[in-house]
């Protein structure tokens, strides 16, 4: 899986603000307590093997902070039994549950790219691979990225996490819905702009269209 060339991207080309972290895979008593573990897709189980779980969190070097001074990331994908335990509080609130958004209690967040928004799914008998991106709080529907877990990894490797990088997903999947024979002008929202200069300008590997490319190579088609 894409992961093990994710870290040592980011410590070659950025500052790492904390060493990698992952866990250990969950125990048969831990598996037991999961939600409806007899829905979980085996690419979840095939994660758990690399590594279950990773926190990793990372700035520009000091010399390029006044070029840059928005760029940072940070790969926060959570433990298996935290993504199919409850995310009551976080995701929902059951008092203020409103009609239209009942599904939510089946929303699990596997990205917490930052505190302000997740990167989930919905883990019902539907078994719909697809991620969504979800701002916490706001009183909004989860929107779709276009994505299944896999294919989201392999962005990973493009995009590093960079912080709200999930937005650009977004974009990418609106325009693929909407106009997948024209070419994809660019983001309009100011962070995945943001993302596009700061990632071209310090990241080789990065340019827009080689990350537009490989989205359109991984997204999912019905």
């Amino acid at each position: 899986m894409d992961l093990r060339i994710i870290a040592p991207a980011c410590r070659v080309h950025f500052h790492l603000l904390s060493p990698r972290r992952s866990y250990a895979e969950p125990t048969p008593q831990e598996i037991a307590r999961m939600d409806h573990p007899e829905w979980i897709a085996p690419v979840m189980w095939a994660y758990c093997e690399v590594g279950n779980g990773i926190d990793l969190a990372w700035t520009v070097p000091e010399e390029l902070e006044d070029q840059h001074p928005e760029c940072s990331g940070r790969l926060a994908l959570r433990r298996m039994q935290d993504i199919y335990g409850s995310w009551e509080g976080i995701v929902y609130f059951e008092r203020l549950l409103r009609p239209g958004f009942e599904r939510l209690r089946q929303f699990k967040v596997v990205d917490l790219n930052t505190e302000e928004a997740g990167v989930g799914f919905y883990h019902d008998e539907q078994q719909d691979p697809a991620l969504y991106y979800l701002p916490f709080g706001e009183g909004r529907l989860p929107e779709p990225l276009g994505v299944d877990f896999t294919g989201y990894i392999k962005l990973l490797t493009l995009s590093l996490g960079y912080a709200h990088w999930p937005l650009l997903l977004v974009e990418l999947c609106q325009h693929f819905a909407q106009h997948p024979d024209l070419p994809f002008a660019g983001p309009q929202h100011p962070n995945a702009q943001e993302m596009v200069a700061d990632l071209t300008a310090l990241y080789p590997a990065f340019t827009l269209a080689a990350f537009v490319a490989l989205y359109d190579q991984v997204r999912l088609r019905s």
